[in-house]
């Protein structure tokens, strides 16, 4: 029995230990990305709201689809403007065309929002769209579609 206390003892200092450096660690991990918290913080509200709005759209589409925001291709983004209210056009138009032929919805598995500007361009079973601030793309990306599904 008093060996059995000793080796929980150290086990239990072992648990503390090990908190108390991830207690350290993790912050600093999250810090070494050179990005201010409060963007840290405004970039996972974005990913959060794309994940639920592609959900949305896996839905109608009969399929899952997995989300991405390129950061590095909207760097110059302005803080006003919601990168995943741009994408949620193109979303949308993927949608359209669900409703009116899911297969041909299901072919897309994965939506990658930019900010460069580019527009809708699907390589493989992923949709790529790079939008501008303020802008809408669901026409674009329904008539791109249109040709590409």
């Amino acid at each position: 029995m008093r060996a059995q206390l000793k080796i929980n003892r150290k086990m239990i200092i072992a648990f503390l230990m090990i908190g108390v450096l991830g207690s350290f660690v993790a912050p600093t991990l999250a810090l070494s990305s050179n990005q201010p918290l409060k963007t840290l913080r405004a970039r996972e509200k974005e990913e959060k709201q794309l994940d639920q709005e592609a959900g949305f759209t896996g839905n109608v589409c009969g399929t899952n689809i997995s989300t991405r925001i390129d950061w590095d291709s909207a760097q110059d983004w302005p803080e006003s403007a919601s990168i995943t209210k741009v994408c949620d056009g193109a979303l949308s138009a993927l949608e359209a065309i669900c409703r009116g032929d899911q297969s041909r919805g299901k072919k897309i598995t994965s939506f990658v929002c930019a900010g460069d500007g580019a527009g809708p361009n699907l390589s493989g079973s992923t949709l790529r769209y790079g939008g501008v601030p303020g802008g809408n793309g669901f026409d674009d990306t329904k008539d791109y579609l249109e040709g590409k599904l």
